[in-house]
Order: structure tokens, then sequence, then C-alpha cells
């Protein structure tokens, strides 16, 4: 089956789920394969039947991005898109006030409205007169289950949404209250549906439509359970740049994630501290070498120049950040360009975005330790599949040895529910990949 045939195929499973299945159906998501997309056609499908159905996202600016969603697909058959919202919220000035569009902080003024948007945290402090008949949670691997508490209760039948494979919700307080229990308060909406509800319905949506033939099966096999595969032809992309010598490292690295889509810089093996001012230096070398050498992008039939805006970094650290939006500044006022028209954010902040080409700090490396926070599968999935053309990561040597060597002495809490994705496991599968494109 092609892959476009596969996401149909998936499609109408999930829509059979939602209609004649378990209360629960859980869409396992990979990057780019068209999460958003779905959510908005089920909705849709589900609208056309009469019902109003109301769509959860984990923040606003998901919120507002699903309503783009629906404006750009264009509301069909009179469909009308409300947006509930809190009183301190203003709608973008994008989407405020265009036809079928309507926001309010009341349940009650969007009576008329045939989806509702808003935020899970919004949700629940809605009062539905009735159970609503579908509820959809959008990025549901991010909500929190004791956030997600609340929609179980107002609904007939779930349609929770989400990628496994991005980083897990997270709390600042000591969760050493919650932990120990069979249903963690901290631990995601999906992963808690399907556990307290084993008879949901689990279904993966087969293709990635952003990560190519050469970045597929790499994250697929590194960090998720159930494979995926590419949804582009061989050769639909391509990434070129007119260099004419190669006599300098930071040409090669360009040249080499042009060429495979994959480049690995190693500096010398050491220890340092959080912020490494020359890993920050190379990141910005590789920055100005990628937007000084006119690099033309071919995506099926669009080809166009590879543009500032088009390329990210992603850190684990604020402060690391902080480093490399400093060097990134110097070289887009070098080149005349916008101070901040190249996007540096850490994991957390770049989950759901999509670039051309990233550019990835990677997280263990010059560190002595491999912590969980430094070690989890979810951290480097994210970092390393933004990217529809290429992705460069940069780190010290030494970072095999951490994983061989470093004791897991992470605490275990009895009746919790173990990640299904090891942390070590993972980091190992995609360096060892990593090394073989290691620029020499």
């Amino acid at each position: 089956m092609n892959p476009a045939d596969a996401s149909r195929s998936a499609v109408e499973a999930i829509w059979d789920s939602v209609g004649s299945g378990p209360r629960a159906t859980v869409v396992d998501s990979p990057p780019g394969a068209g999460k958003s997309t779905l959510v908005r056609e089920l909705a849709r499908r589900q609208a056309a039947t009469g019902v109003r159905v109301p769509v959860a996202a984990q923040t606003n600016h998901q919120a507002d991005d699903l309503v783009r969603g629906f404006v750009a697909d264009g509301l069909a058959g009179g469909l009308t898109i409300g947006r509930l919202h809190s009183g301190t919220y203003v709608m973008p000035s994008d989407i405020a006030g265009l036809p079928g569009i309507a926001g309010s902080q009341r349940l009650n003024d969007l009576t008329g409205c045939d989806i509702i948007v808003a935020t899970g945290a919004k949700w629940a402090t809605v009062e539905a007169p009735e159970p609503w008949p579908l509820v959809i949670v959008d990025e549901a691997y991010q909500m929190r289950s004791d956030a997600f508490l609340h929609m179980g209760r107002i609904s007939t039948r779930l349609l929770l949404v989400g990628d496994p494979g991005q980083l897990d919700p997270f709390t600042s307080a000591d969760d050493r209250y919650f932990r120990g229990r069979p249903v963690p308060s901290t631990g995601n909406a999906a992963s808690t549906i399907l556990r307290t509800h084993p008879n949901s319905s689990q279904i993966t949506l087969p293709v990635s439509w952003r990560l190519d033939e050469r970045a597929a099966p790499v994250i697929s096999d590194a960090f998720y359970l159930r494979p995926f595969e590419a949804g582009q032809a061989p050769g639909t992309r391509a990434l070129t740049f007119p260099l004419a010598a190669m006599n300098r490292d930071v040409q090669r690295t360009v040249l080499q994630a042009a060429s495979t889509g994959w480049a690995f810089v190693e500096l010398e093996a050491a220890l340092m501290p959080e912020v490494d001012l020359e890993i920050a230096e190379t990141i910005g070398d590789v920055v100005r070498e990628l937007l000084a050498r006119g690099g033309t992008l071919r995506d099926g039939e669009a080809i166009g120049t590879l543009r500032a805006s088009q390329i990210a970094v992603g850190v684990a650290h604020n402060s690391q950040k902080s480093a490399v939006v400093g060097q990134v500044r110097r070289v887009c006022a070098e080149l005349g360009l916008p101070l901040d028209s190249v996007v540096v954010d850490t994991a957390n902040r770049l989950q759901g975005r999509e670039f051309a080409v990233v550019i990835v700090w990677h997280p263990l490396s010059g560190r002595r330790d491999a912590t969980e926070f430094h070690a989890d599968a979810g951290r480097l999935c994210v970092l390393t599949s933004r990217h529809r053309h290429a992705c460069i990561v940069v780190g010290r040597a030494g970072i095999e040895e951490q994983l061989d060597t470093f004791p897991d002495n992470e605490d275990v809490w009895l009746n919790e529910n173990v990640s299904t994705v090891d942390g070590i496991q993972a980091q190992a599968k995609f360096l060892n990949h990593l090394l073989r494109h290691k620029v020499a």
C-alpha cells in the first residue's frame, strides 16, 4: 500500500472507532504525520452529523493554530468555529472577526457554533448541561492526567490524538507526593487512558509527511515502538549549496547535511559547564554558513532559497539558549538580517514546529553523567525531528562512553507505569546513526 492510501486507511479506521468502537480512541501520531489535519477532519465529520464538537488544545497558541487550520481548510457547509477563552485572552488579529469565527469567554455565547476550540485549562472551568457525544483532545501526550480528568466527565466518547515520542508533561511541584500510585496525576493523558481502560482503541498514523526517507527510519527506530515510514518518495526534496571549495569544517558540515540529511560536528572530548561557549560559537558558524552560501531548497515542484526563518536551533536549557541567541544575533547583524530571524529555543517550545534545517546542541554533550533529564528520549526526539531537509547535531566526543558507563540511579517507584521507551537505549541507537555522519 502506498503512503497516501495507508494514511487514508488509518483515518477511516479511526473514524470507525470513534463511531462504534470503545469509549476512548487513542491516535499515535509520529512527527509530521498530519495530526492537526486529522483533528480538524474528524471534528468536521462529527459536526456534520448535527452535534457540536468540543476540541481541547494544550496552549492558546495551539488552539489559535487549530482555528487558523479550519479557516485555511475553508468552512465547508457553513460550519462555524467558536474560540472559547479566558477573560485575559485576546484573539489574534488574523482570526478575530473573520466570518464563521466567534470568540467568547462564556460557553453560552457560542451555542450557535458547530466546533468549539479551547485549551484544556479552559474546558476544566466549563459546566456542560449534559455530556458531549464526542470530545477531541489534541496533543494528548502533552496533557497531564490530572488536567484531563474533567474531559472524561463531560464526554460520552473521547478521541485523544498526540505524539508518543514527544516530551512528557511536567510539574514544578515536588512530585514525590504523587509518585508510586497506579495512576500518577503527573502522567500524560493518553498513557493514562490506555492503562486504566485497556480496551481502548490505539491506532497509529503510519506515515510522516515531514521526515523524508533519510530521516523517518532513523527517528522511528530510535524513539518509537510502532514504526512509521516517510510519505515522500526518495529524491523529492533537495538542499544544495554553490560551494566551490570544502576547505573548512563548517563547509563540509553544511555539504554533508545537504547531501545525506544529517551531519554530526563532534568537538574534542571535555567536561564542560552547562553553557559550553565553543559549542555556541560552532552553532553560530554553522548558521552563518547556511545563510551566507545561498542554499536552494527543492520540495516537490517548489523551489526557493533557504531563508533564515526556515532555520532553527534546539537546545536543552534556557542558559544554552541565551548563549546561542547571542551568537546567532551577531551573525544576523553581519548579514543585514533582523536579529531574531533564526528561531532558537528549548525542546519544550519547539514541540509541534517545523523547519527546513535544524541545528541541535546535543543534550549529553560535555557532561560527566547522563541524568534522566538529559538522557530523556522525548527531548532528543523532539530536537531531531523538526526538520524537512537536514539536521545538524553539535556535541563533544565522549557521549558513547557516558551511555555505556552511566548507572541508572534514578528513583524507581513501586506500582508506577514505566516508560515504554528507554532513554539510554534510544540515545545509543541515535548516536550510532550520528557517528556514521560525523564530519571528517
